[in-house]
C-alpha cells in the first residue's frame, strides 16, 4: 500500500533544495513499501522457472538429436526431436524433425512437417527456409502413399468416425489419406454401434490402397438388474457423509477467506482516504510543529495503520479462500446414485444357473459369482 502524503519538512528546509524520492518517508512507510514490492516480485517469479526448465530440456534433446543425425543414427534421433518440439516448439526443430523423418522413410510425416515449416518461415520472412521446405516437400509428394477409405451405403451410419492410426479423419480426406509406410490401422465407430478395426499394409511409393469399411453391428446392452448389498450401502453412505462434511468445511473456510479479503479491501480504502485527508490538512509548504502539521501526522499514522492491516488481510484472505475452494472442489460425490448395483451382461455362467453380483465399494467395486 503506497501513500502519497509525506510528513512536513522542518521550517529551515521548506525553501531548500528539492528532496529525492522517499526522503520524507518514515521507516515504517519504507518497510511497508519494500514488503509490498517483494511480495509482487515473488508472485511474478513463480511462472518463470517452469518455462526455463522446458527450454533447457528441449535444447538438450535437440543437441543430442543433432549428434545422432551426424552419426547417421536418424532412427534414434527422431524421437528426441519430437520430444524437444513438444517441450519448446521451434521452426528449426521442426525442420530438423522433417529431415529426420525423411531419412527414416516416414514420407507422410516429413511432407506435412516441411509444409508446416514453409508456412512458419513465410510468416517470419525467412525466404531461405521457405525455399528449402517447399523444395523438399515437392520432392516427397510423388512418393506419398495414401489410403482410400471406401464406405459402402450399408456401412455409412450417423455419427460415423473414422480414425487412421488413432487420428480422426474427416470425410473430405477419405479419398486419399497420406500415411507413412508400414502397417496402418483404420478404426470405424459410431454411437450405438460396435467399433471395428481394419489393418492394411502400405509399402509402394506413390500407391493408393483402397480399404472398404465393414458394416457396424448394433451394441448388445443387457438390461441391468438392481440388487442390494447392505455392507456396500453402509460403506457408501459413510463415504458420502465424509464427502459432504469436507465440502461444507471447504465452503465455510472459503467464506472466511473471502470475508478476510473484504476486510483488507475496506482497510485499504480507509488508508487511501486518510492519506488524502492528510495532504489536505497540511498542504505544502507544511511547517513542522504547527497545528496543521500535527493533525496531518495523526491522519498519516491512521493511514499507515490501515495500510498495514490491508497488506496482511488481503494475502491471508486469498490463501484461506484458495484452501477452502480446493477442499470444496476436491470433495468426492455427495449424492447417492439411482442404481446401487447391476449385474454384468450375458455370460455362460448365467445360462447355467449361476448368479453374478457387482457391488460398488469406496474407490472401486467387488464382483461376486455364485452357483
Amino acid at each position: 500500500m503506497h501513500l502519497r502524503y509525506r510528513r512536513p519538512a522542518p521550517l529551515d528546509a521548506v525553501h531548500g533544495a528539492r528532496r529525492g524520492f522517499g526522503a520524507g518517508r518514515t521507516p515504517t512507510t519504507r518497510r511497508a513499501s519494500r514488503v509490498a514490492w517483494l511480495t509482487c516480485a515473488a508472485w511474478l517469479a513463480l511462472a518463470g522457472p517452469a518455462r526455463a526448465d522446458k527450454m533447457t530440456d528441449a535444447e538438450e534433446l535437440f543437441r543430442r538429436a543433432k549428434t545422432l543425425m551426424a552419426d547417421k543414427k536418424d532412427a534414434q534421433a527422431c524421437p528426441l526431436l519430437e520430444e524437444s518440439q513438444k517441450l519448446d516448439p521451434q521452426m528449426g526443430t521442426l525442420l530438423n524433425l522433417a529431415i529426420c523423418h525423411e531419412n527414416v522413410g516416414k514420407t507422410a510425416s516429413a511432407w506435412g512437417e516441411f509444409r508446416a515449416v514453409e508456412q512458419q518461415a513465410r510468416a517470419a520472412n525467412r525466404e531461405d527456409r521457405v525455399k528449402l521446405a517447399r523444395e523438399r516437400a515437392a520432392k516427397l509428394e510423388p512418393r506419398l502413399m495414401r489410403i482410400r477409405i471406401v464406405v459402402p451405403p450399408d456401412a455409412k451410419v450417423d455419427g460415423l468416425v473414422v480414425k487412421v492410426d488413432g487420428e480422426p479423419k474427416g470425410e473430405a480426406l477419405w479419398s486419399g489419406v497420406a500415411v507413412d509406410p508400414g502397417t496402418r490401422t483404420i478404426e470405424a465407430s459410431a454411437p450405438g454401434k460396435q467399433p471395428k478395426t481394419v489393418t492394411v499394409r502400405v509399402s509402394d511409393a506413390g500407391a493408393v490402397v483402397p480399404v472398404t469399411l465393414p458394416p457396424l453391428e448394433d451394441e448388445v446392452v443387457a438390461a441391468p438388474r438392481v440388487v442390494s448389498d447392505p455392507d456396500a450401502d453402509r460403506a457408501r453412505d459413510d463415504e458420502y457423509a465424509a464427502n459432504q462434511s469436507r465440502k461444507s468445511t471447504g465452503i465455510v473456510v472459503g467464506g472466511i477467506g473471502v470475508a478476510t479479503m473484504a476486510v483488507g479491501g475496506v482497510f485499504g480504502v480507509l488508508a487511501i482516504l486518510n492519506d488524502g485527508d492528510a495532504a489536505k490538512v497540511c498542504p505544502a509548504p507544511c511547517v513542522a510543529g504547527s497545528d496543521a502539521a500535527r493533525a496531518a501526522d495523526e491522519t498519516t499514522d491512521r493511514a499507515l495503520l490501515f495500510a498495514n492491516v490491508a497488506n496482511v488481510a488481503l494475502p491471508v484472505g486469498f490463501v484461506v479462500a484458495a484452501i477452502g475452494a480446493y477442499m470444496a472442489l476436491s470433495a468426492g460425490p455427495t449424492e447417492k446414485p439411482t442404481a446401487r448395483a447391476v449385474t454384468p451382461g450375458r455370460s455362460r455362467a448365467g445360462d447355467l444357473g449361476g448368479r453374478a453380483l457387482l457391488s460398488p465399494r469406496p474407490g472401486g467395486a467387488a464382483l461376486t459369482v455364485s452357483w
